[in-house]
């Protein structure tokens, strides 16, 4: 009982904190697509060729995406997952 109360802990704190830190990461990509997108705009290059070369980019990371949410699948198991998924819940209306 203790092990498993142990292990919801640990997905309630990594569920809080991952999400609180996911704030920031999104945030700073944010700001540097959109840098980059400035950059290339003064340039003089068109939106619709960066929306292209972004594609093509998600296109190559598919890959590593689905290989990603499969390592979430295999993490959301037991007592863990319904912390983590109870952290996160907090961590969003705590804002």
């Amino acid at each position: 009982m203790v092990a498993v109360l142990i292990q919801f802990l640990m997905g309630l704190g990594l569920g809080y904190f991952s999400i609180k830190a996911l704030k920031y990461i999104v945030a700073s990509i944010l700001i540097l697509v959109l840098g980059t997108a400035l950059s290339i705009w003064s340039i003089g290059s068109s939106p619709e060729s960066l929306l292209g070369s972004l594609y093509e980019t998600f296109k190559e990371f598919t890959p590593q995406l689905i290989a990603l949410l499969q390592l979430l699948g295999i993490m959301t198991v037991g007592p863990i997952s319904l912390g983590f998924i109870l952290g996160v819940i907090i961590a969003l209306i705590k804002k």
